[in-house]
């Protein structure tokens, strides 16, 4: 049988009032999943994008459907279009056309390209149209800024890059608007606890708070993250709600990765770029209004101030023990400055290389009777108020005193403040670099 490789691109499916690209990306899959020319040869992706976009609703996040196909494109992309104006129109009422993009084939250099792009820094929208017709990628729909989002999400998750799977469970519709989730906390954090350090962020560690469960008006029940979809499906068993579940999904995503952040000069900073920041702690930190951290770091190309929020909980205690001339390398987004034309820094995770010593200038001791001398004025000397001694050309004794703390290490935000695609620690040293396909029989979806 011959038949295409097909990926979908979808963006822009939700708004502040209702609606969310994963629900309409489920709903499409389920209908997709009942046709006998349509074989997913992937999990649906879900791509998070640059989180200081501007104008993003909510996570930012786009989805990738990839599956062979063997029958008529023009009637798949009329049933695509059709469904998602229905789903815009009844569920998240936009006012602007969502992005649908179909793409066949092997996916091009370019759209790897803009998933890049879209994930670190921002992208024009002229930019993504032109790499569409020359990749021949087929826009549905209105050239509308969900373009971007759509052709990015295709380029994402390919060879060698790290990724994780989240399960995401949907409200019955008589449900959706209500901001409380009927889920019991208890059932959680056991869950948490049979399944950790397989599954992550279900619980914040500084005040226990449960975190699965989003706050807004859209329909996702919950969300349960983890490094397979077996530990998932587990974890899902331990779950207890009282209120129906409409359905559920498997994703393979990049959230969890560190996948926004790449090493830049801070000479080349840009407002709205997530970048990874190595240099030297050039000025001491201090508490700001409202419990934030400021310092300056510097390295060969300039100089910046870096922000440690008070939403970072305990990541603000490791920025104050910071000293001027320690090395750290800075996670984070690029904000505009109060003075225009300037630049700040949000941190979100700091890593520390290399702690300066702390110098002291101390009080000379009395050579006869071991007391610490007194200074008798500037240039002065010193004079022992012990014994009497005085030397007129004592001076100031140097001490060198190795830290402690902070140690060298990676320090990061608390699971409560942390941004969908930071790596959290426990995910250090289970990175992967190989997608095997899916788990033939394994349900996926439901």
């Amino acid at each position: 049988m011959n038949y295409d490789i097909v990926h979908i691109g979808l963006d822009a499916h939700d708004s502040p009032i209702g609606g969310c690209t994963t629900h309409f990306s489920y709903l499409l899959t389920r209908k997709l999943l009942s046709k006998k020319c349509v074989e997913f040869i992937d999990y649906p992706n879900l791509i998070r994008l640059n989180p200081s976009v501007p104008w993003r609703t909510r996570g930012n996040g786009a989805v990738a459907l990839r599956f062979k196909y063997s029958g008529c494109l023009e009637d798949l992309i009329d049933e695509i279009s059709s469904l998602s104006m229905e789903y815009v129109s009844s569920i998240s009422r936009r006012n602007e056309r969502p992005g649908i993009i179909v793409y066949r084939g092997n996916v091009n250099s370019l759209i790897k390209w803009i998933y890049r792009r879209a994930l670190t820094d921002i992208v024009d929208l002229g930019v993504a149209l032109k790499i569409c017709r020359k990749v021949k990628a087929i826009i549905v729909g209105e050239e509308g800024r969900g373009v971007i989002g759509a052709l990015a999400a295709i380029g994402g998750l390919g060879p060698g890059e790290d990724y994780t799977f989240e399960l995401i469970a949907y409200r019955s519709p008589d449900y959706w608007g209500l901001r409380d989730r009927l889920i019991d906390e208890e059932s959680v954090k056991v869950m948490d606890e049979l399944t950790k350090p397989y599954t992550f962020n279900n619980i914040d560690d500084e005040t226990g708070k449960v975190l699965i469960a989003p706050r807004g008006p859209d329909p996702v029940l919950f969300g349960i993250r983890g490094e397979s979809p077996e530990i998932l499906v587990k974890a899902l068993k331990y779950v207890k709600v009282y209120e129906p579940i409409s359905g559920w999904m498997i994703f393979r995503t990049n959230q969890g990765t560190d996948a926004h952040m790449v090493y830049r000069s801070i000479g080349d900073l840009r407002p709205y770029q997530t970048a990874k920041i190595q240099g030297i702690v050039s000025s001491n930190p201090r508490k700001i209004p409202g419990g934030h951290v400021e310092f300056a770091l510097r390295d060969l190309t300039g100089e910046i101030k870096a922000y440690v929020y008070e939403p970072t909980g305990k990541l603000r205690n490791i920025a104050l023990n910071l000293r001027k001339g320690d090395e750290v390398i800075l996670h984070g987004v690029v904000r505009p400055g109060l003075e225009p034309g300037t630049i700040s820094f949000s941190v979100e995770k700091i890593i520390v290389l290399r702690l300066s010593p702390l110098i002291l200038a101390k009080n000379p001791k009395c050579p006869k009777c071991g007391k610490t001398m007194k200074s008798m004025g500037k240039d002065k000397g010193y004079k022992c108020i012990r014994c009497g001694f005085r030397d007129p050309y004592a001076k100031k004794v140097i001490i060198r005193v190795e830290r402690k703390e902070p140690k060298p290490g990676i320090y990061t935000v608390p699971a409560r403040s942390m941004r969908h695609l930071t790596k959290p620690l426990t995910r250090y040293g289970m990175e992967k670099t190989s997608f095997h396909g899916m788990q033939k029989d394994f349900k996926w979806i439901e």
